[in-house]
């Protein structure tokens, strides 16, 4: 029995659309110079699911790569998010029209918050003309710095979950009712989330006003699976799609490309690794989008299978194993871990 190859996501009036299963992300450190040809791959290769943000500073690249593969739009399904910067309510749209003009697109399929925080930007002229990517500074991408070098924070529009944490009042309702009025105008077909706990969903459930959440976009794999989270989103009808489904180093070292259990499960099922956890995560009912820019491993990501249910529960208990078995709160520390994932 093979494995589903898209799955449903809510979109405004009680519609769906078809995500596919496995997705291609577009985020790396560094450099871009590898974006057009390793999309391109991509695509050549058979996904038709990008995963984009404004911040990756890749989007002329993918939108280069998109053109040059010759699929028809129709075939594709894009996601981008915008920075907390852009997450003032009167900025959101601004975000989505630059991304849309960088990719040379009409629409994007769906349209995430970055993250559950907004920060303060120099302005809204400064965001007009706001560049991202590895290589640009602080002020070029039109944002307020405290001189600890961490943004400030515009607590009144962050989520009322973080904003209590820190003293304040806020709510994230307004910017949610600025991305559904981007899909009414037919820039998106649908809105979500991304690195939002159960608390910060939770305050936008009673606001989805005919333009569901349709998705939660999070850190997943063997070593930090959020259950809890991910049968939230069931339970919500919010589909979890997962970065960094590879897991990165941990401090001692290890890496989940190289855990023994791991590369021992691979070789029993014929797979090499990144295709083993992109099948684990996909029969768990989410959405992988792996990241690489070799292409046999670009062809292998894609390529999942169906795992015996012992190989599965395996995989389920590592997290306990490396003392991982947890669901982040994003709501710790000041705000927001100041990474790009």
């Amino acid at each position: 029995m093979s494995l589903p190859k898209s799955c449903s996501l809510r979109t405004a009036g009680g519609r769906t659309i078809e995500i596919p299963s496995v997705g291609y992300g577009t985020w790396a450190p560094g450099d871009t110079i590898w974006a057009k040809d390793a999309t391109l791959a991509a695509l050549k290769a058979g996904y038709r699911h990008l995963d984009c943000a404004w911040m990756y500073g890749v989007d002329e690249a993918v939108g280069e790569a998109i053109r040059e593969s010759g699929i028809p739009r129709n075939d594709l399904f894009i996601t981008s998010k915008f920075w907390p910067h852009f997450g003032h309510p009167d900025n959101v749209e601004l975000c989505l029209d630059k991304i849309l003009s960088n990719m040379g697109l009409e629409y994007i399929d769906l349209y995430l918050a970055h993250w559950p925080c907004v920060w303060k930007p120099l302005s809204q002229e400064a965001l007009k003309e706001a560049r991202s990517g590895p290589n640009t500074s602080r002020e070029e991408k039109g944002q307020v710095y405290l001189e600890d070098g961490k943004p400030v924070v515009d607590w009144e529009h962050s989520t009322a979950n973080l904003a209590r944490r820190k003293g304040f009042e806020g709510s994230f309702v307004p910017t949610l009712q600025a991305m559904q009025a981007c899909v009414k105008k037919g820039k998106t077909k649908a809105i979500g989330v991304s690195n939002f706990s159960i608390t910060d969903i939770e305050e936008l459930l009673p606001h989805e006003d005919g333009v569901p959440i349709a998705c939660n976009q999070i850190e997943v794999h063997p070593w930090l699976p959020q259950t809890e989270l991910v049968d939230f989103g069931k339970k919500h009808g919010i589909v979890t799609t997962c970065y960094s489904p590879f897991a990165g180093q941990k401090a001692d070292g290890a890496t989940l490309l190289k855990d023994s259990k791991v590369l021992e499960l691979a070789k029993k099922n014929g797979m090499d690794v990144g295709q083993l956890l992109q099948s684990w995560a996909v029969q768990r009912g989410t959405v992988p989008l792996g990241k690489s820019a070799t292409p046999e491993r670009i062809r292998s990501n894609l390529d999942v299978r169906r795992l015996s249910d012992e190989d599965m529960k395996t995989l389920d208990g590592m997290a306990l194993s490396h003392g991982e078995g947890r669901t982040v709160d994003f709501s710790d520390a000041w705000g927001v871990p100041l990474f790009e994932g």
